[in-house]
């Protein structure tokens, strides 16, 4: 089958999905029905997906549907928000919305709550890194990954240095801290310095993610090498070369698979 074939599919597919999950309200938001915090994000994040494949005028609009149904809910600040994870999800999809249509509203967001996140939930307790919640007892894959995705994100839209340095210094963290060597990405530290091994394709992807996006931006080989051990570990260890199945309970696992197709994706496509 051809690209634009399974272009077509693709497209198709995710048409009959917002046709049959998407509550378009009268008041020009709407959202996507069941779902909370970090999905509507990542829901978002698939939706400019989307964008970047096909130009579809009718993205753009979904977009900003989708972002006024979520301001609706849950305000123009998220700082109330507990998991830094989620607040950093939103702050993605922002960047890439931005990159993609230059609405401002989109990069104040970004930068506002990247700058949130980064300020309540980084010290240099266990070596640095950006803690999950406001808590403060473990500091996890799930956000410093997504986070040096965004840091990398806003310094391609505003070439200020500032969000390179901390999103290398984020990725060199996570890297010296929870990676395990072989291309593993361990899930977490606790405050007592105990690491929680357990790998997520959530994790291995926004690993990717990071690794790529810092190679594309530097033009250091080494993180490429990080994002194709990654790859590597994930495909060969964790699934064996076979079907890639949830890798634990929990209602966010099944949303993982598609984090690291994204990331998959553009290592071949973009990474070659």
């Amino acid at each position: 089958m051809d690209t634009n074939s399974r272009m077509q599919i693709a497209d198709k597919a995710m048409k009959s999905f917002i046709a049959r999950y998407f509550r378009d309200d009268e008041d020009g938001t709407g959202m996507i029905t069941g779902e909370f915090y970090w999905p509507r994000a990542e829901i978002m994040e698939v939706v400019m997906d989307a964008w970047d494949k096909t130009k579809d005028p009718y993205y753009q609009e979904l977009m900003g549907k989708m972002y006024r149904g979520f301001v609706k809910e849950f305000g123009e600040d998220w700082s109330n928000n507990p998991f830094n994870d989620d607040i950093m999800w939103m702050t993605i999809a922002c960047a890439r919305a931005y990159q993609a249509f230059h609405e401002d509203i989109y990069l104040q967001q970004a930068e506002k709550h990247f700058n949130l996140v980064y300020d309540r939930a980084w010290s240099d307790d266990l070596g640095g890194g950006l803690f999950w919640r406001i808590e403060n007892t473990t500091k996890n894959a799930c956000i410093n990954g997504p986070a040096a995705i965004a840091g990398c994100l806003l310094y391609r839209i505003t070439k200020e240095e500032d969000y390179l340095e901390k999103a290398k210094q984020i990725y060199q963290w996570q890297l010296d801290t929870l990676c395990q060597g072989n291309g593993a990405v361990s899930d977490n530290i606790e405050s007592d310095g105990k690491i929680n091994t357990w790998c997520s394709t959530y994790n291995q992807g926004t690993f990717i993610g990071a690794s790529q996006l810092l190679w594309e931006l530097t033009g250091e080989q080494k993180y490429l090498d990080e994002a194709i051990l990654a790859a590597d570990y994930t495909m060969h260890e964790m699934f064996h070369d076979g079907v890639i199945n949830t890798e634990a309970e929990g209602n966010d696992l099944p949303g993982f698979k598609g984090i690291l197709a994204r990331w998959l994706g553009k290592l071949v496509n973009e990474g070659g």
